[in-house]
């Protein structure tokens, strides 16, 4: 029976291969399902053995008759209306209760061998889910077409499933490599030649139509796109004149038949930027493991460590995932090292040009790959593939013609010209994506840029005109964070590409696309990112007359208000030059800027505000714009706060978190770039939390933490963990929390780097409080106290001073507590500043008791009793409850617990509905030993 076919229904199965079909579809089952089919088929209407089924389906194993029961299941299920036919004996077995008809095959000559193709020995890295759908696509379709870019291996994944496919044909598989013909005239030659037809005349398709009518085979036609017409009108042939011959093309086109199944073959997964360098974490990316694989082939010894997993994680990423592109950067990696091979991508050419001498012409190098392709497209298309090379990353449809038109092509031919590339596949595309949006890749860019006729300053300087006229266009107060954050974080690139074009070619129109990226920068992340171009803009302004009067005034502004966010104190000064410049300008809205912008930055660097505040206020008042008036109410209420005034504090953060029924979103952003009611909800939290009412100061803190994540904006989520949620958590014991708030601090620092010792600095604080280890806090303390950009963080600055005076006081080292402290106070706002000297008097006191020189004690015990009155008079529960505190331990150590009691009685009378407030149950705790009987 091997060499017989048995039909029934619709179902074919072939003996000499054990395959079944339904059709010209073949049938997947497992090999024990067609091991018991076979026998069942072979005696059709006579009832088989369990015993002779399971002999047949798992020879020399002893199991259970389930295991037979669970085939025969899926063979009905597999056999649709047919699967009844397999009927159960309950004493004896089974047996396949249908007519079959039973032919012998059409003997096979020597002039008609079974075909073969190249054998893969390992299938290729991150490719499961590929094959398993162009498997699926070959079981419903004759044709499928693998598409994709050059390199991204489209020949690969198609042996891959060739060669596990080719069982199920009687003919086996047949692969033909049309990238080696260089005429379309040689298409049907090459088949000809793998398919061993021999003619006397040029070769036609009705000569390979009759030769492959009656074969079952799979046909594989590889690397078709400069072939295409041909190519198309064989297949058709084969498509309408043979029943069981199904097609597998790879090419970088479509062939736009009607019955061509498409699997458009994705890069390599890649790790995202925001993942990460985790030498463990990144291998889980398919690309990472290619890259790995290939590296240890050439370089086994080479080690790959936590240290060389971010520049990998960097080199996948910039090769787009491209399988090609990743050979050949492990390639330099494996001779020169991780670091060395990720520089070379800096010199796109190092790459794109090395050459793999044992490969195929086409994909010797990045740059054969390439140019294979572009050889093949038209002048028009060419012409636009060279001018859209200037977008930094993914474009619209509008955004390419807007680039791509001019002089030769209008707007029709640039947009089809955008198209066709896509669908040659030298642009990707989104197809899940709302608005259809395009992306060169960078090995694609990198190949234009060898070419003599590169990007020109004509589609450069219609980039940056379309951006500036987008930007302008956009209506910030109608701008929606969740739909659009991601789009308005795309066209930062896009600013940055124009810019650098613009201030080289073009000063005014970088000038003029500077001023409408402020509004982008301040959006979406922070106006940190544009201090380079604000400052080559106002270099240029301040220098020519050639500007309107407000432009210089404007670019002052700006260029101050991304100071807050940096070392250094240029800011302030800057902002005090476009205060003056806003007033010769007569422009009350600039003026208004520079003035908020003082305020602020006094206020973070600890120094008087009031004068501005006063003329803020006047100013004000000659504007009609409510949201000015807010913003009054929302700056002053955090002067109250850092002069201590904190019951001031407390109400006006409440009444403009309850009265303001909103700020427009270009007011908050022109006004310290930060979500006005989320710091506002910042400000309350830490008002409540020095008042006592810690519980309801977490809930607020935390509260601010989700709405500014939520927004993904980056400036303020940092203000939101920088000044306040984080030093909540911890000053209230809320460890979990607050290492989660430093996690987030940490990760949004990675963006700017000035804030790194902010992260580090309450990193040193956990590792006090939670972990009880005061010598590595006070190591980093003593660390990122010494960064210049530390001090721009208000009253927490002294305080973090205060805070390394404790931690060298514990590890004993008095002498350097003291000029901590010392260092502290001379931030010192006045005999107010509770914020600070209900801090510092504490420290103070329990260095002088550590000390212990005569008269220390006493002063230790005035210390502790100032700043309990102090904190008192000014509603700071918190510091009250601290010091009362540290002075009843005190009174105890020297024999005195009437006065510890006295002191401790005075504080929990004044308890109210506080809770969770830190030193409380310490405070509790002593109060009721001293009580004891």
């Amino acid at each position: 029976m091997v060499n017989r076919e048995i039909f029934f229904g619709p179902f074919r199965f072939d003996a000499a291969t054990r395959t079944l079909w339904d059709g010209s579809i073949p049938v997947r089952l497992g090999a024990r399902a067609l091991a018991i089919l076979q026998v069942l088929l072979e005696a059709p209407g006579a009832t088989v053995s369990r015993s002779t089924l399971i002999k047949s389906a798992w020879p020399g194993l002893h199991v259970d008759q389930s295991n037979l029961r669970v085939q025969i299941s899926g063979l009905r299920k597999a056999l649709r209306d047919y699967g009844g036919a397999i009927q159960a004996d309950p004493s004896q077995g089974y047996r396949f209760d249908v007519d079959v008809i039973v032919k012998e095959p059409a003997s096979r000559s020597e002039n008609h061998p079974r075909f073969g193709i190249p054998k893969i020995v390992v299938k290729p890295i991150g490719r499961e889910a590929a094959a398993d759908g162009i498997h699926d696509l070959l079981n419903r379709r004759r044709l499928v077409t693998i598409l994709g870019a050059g390199g991204i291996g489209k020949t690969t994944i198609a042996l891959q499933v060739a060669n596990e496919r080719a069982a199920n044909y009687a003919d086996g598989a047949c692969f033909v490599d049309l990238g080696r013909i260089s005429s379309i005239d040689l298409v049907y030659t090459a088949l000809t030649n793998t398919i061993g037809l021999r003619v006397t005349d040029w070769p036609d398709i009705q000569h390979i139509v009759s030769v492959l009518r009656d074969r079952r085979m799979l046909l594989i036609l590889d690397c078709c796109e400069h072939v295409l017409g041909p190519v198309a009108r064989l297949v058709d042939s084969l498509l309408v004149n043979t029943a069981s011959v199904d097609v597998l093309v790879t090419t970088r086109e479509p062939l736009q038949l009607d019955n061509e199944a498409v699997w458009r073959l994705a890069p390599l997964t890649v790790p995202p930027k925001t993942a990460e360098a985790n030498a463990e974490d990144i291998k889980t990316y398919s690309s990472v493991q290619l890259f790995l694989k290939c590296l240890h082939q050439r370089a086994p010894k080479l080690h790959f460590d936590n240290r060389k997993a971010a520049a990998v994680a960097e080199i996948c990423r910039r090769l787009d995932g491209i399988p090609l592109a990743i050979e050949i950067a492990a390639s330099i990696a494996a001779v020169l090292g991780f670091e060395e091979a990720l520089r070379s991508l800096n010199e796109k050419s190092s790459v794109i040009n090395i050459d793999r001498r044992s490969a195929v012409p086409r994909q010797r190098s990045l740059f054969s790959t390439i140019d294979w392709s572009y050889n093949l497209l038209s002048n028009a298309e060419q012409s636009v593939l060279r001018q859209i090379a200037c977008f930094a990353g993914p474009f619209s449809l509008d955004a390419g013609i807007a680039v791509a038109s001019g002089d030769p092509l209008n707007a029709s031919a640039a947009r089809d010209a955008i198209i066709g590339l896509s669908r040659r596949s030298l642009l990707s595309s989104d197809p899940e994506s709302t608005h259809a949006e395009y992306r060169l890749l960078d090995t694609t860019r990198a190949y234009i840029a060898q070419l003599d006729a590169s990007v020109g300053d004509e589609a450069r300087r219609r980039h940056a005109e379309y951006f500036l006229r987008l930007l302008d266009g956009i209506d910030w107060d109608l701008y929606d964070e969740t739909s659009e954050n991601t789009k308005m974080r795309g066209y930062l690139d896009e600013v940055r590409v124009a810019l650098d074009w613009a201030f080289s070619s073009d000063p005014q129109l970088g000038v003029r696309l500077v001023i409408a990226a402020e509004r982008l920068w301040l959006a979406v992340t922070s106006l940190v990112q544009g201090v380079p171009y604000l400052t080559r803009a106002f270099q240029l302004v301040d220098n020519s007359s050639a500007f309107d009067a407000a432009v210089r005034p404007r670019l002052l502004v700006s260029l101050a208000s991304a100071q807050v966010y940096l070392p250094g104190f240029e800011g302030a000064s800057l902002y005090e030059r476009a205060w003056h410049a806003a007033q010769a300008a007569e422009d009350d809205f600039l003026e208004l800027r520079a003035l908020y912008g003082i305020i602020q930055s006094t206020l973070l660097t600890r120094r008087q505000a009031t004068p501005y505040l006063d003329a803020f206020a006047r100013a004000a008042q000659r504007s009609n714009a409510p949201d000015v008036h807010y913003l009054l109410q929302r700056i002053t209420a955090f002067n109250d706060f850092e002069n201590s005034a904190i019951r001031s504090a407390h109400r006006r953060f409440e009444a403009f978190l309850q009265d303001c029924p909103s700020i427009s979103r270009s007011a908050y952003l022109y006004f310290g770039g930060i979500d006005s009611f989320i710091s506002c909800k910042i400000g309350l939290a830490l008002a409540k939390h020095y008042m006592g009412y810690c519980e309801q100061a977490l809930s607020l803190s935390n509260t601010a933490v989700d709405e500014a994540e939520a927004k993904g904006h980056l400036t303020t989520t940092y203000f939101v963990l920088a000044q306040g949620a984080t030093w909540v958590n911890i000053s209230s014991g809320e460890f979990q929390r607050a290492r989660s708030c430093l996690q987030k601090l940490e990760d949004v620092s990675r963006h700017y780097r000035p804030w790194h010792a902010v992260a580090e600095a309450f990193r040193a604080l956990l590792l006090r409080y939670a972990d009880g280890d005061a010598r590595s806090a006070e190591r980093i303390l003593t660390s990122c106290l010494a960064d210049e950009f530390i001090v721009k963080t208000g009253s927490l600055h002294p305080i973090l001073w205060v805070e390394l005076a404790d931690a060298r006081r514990i590890v004993g080292d008095l002498d350097g507590a003291e000029s901590a402290l010392m260092t502290a106070m001379n931030q010192c706002l006045g005999p107010s500043d509770v914020r600070l000297i209900g801090k510092h008097h504490p420290i103070l006191a329990k260095v002088l008791i550590a000390r212990n020189r005569p008269g220390d004690v006493d002063t230790a015990r005035e210390l502790f009793s100032q700043a309990i009155e102090l904190s008192k008079q000014h509603d700071f529960y918190l510091y009250e409850c601290e010091a009362a505190v540290g002075l009843a331990e005190f009174e105890l150590e020297v024999g005195r617990p009437w006065a510890a009691r006295n002191a401790l009685i005075d504080l929990l009378s004044n308890l109210q509905d506080r809770s969770r407030v830190p030193f409380l149950v310490r405070a509790q705790t002593i109060l009721a030993g001293i009580d004891a009987p």
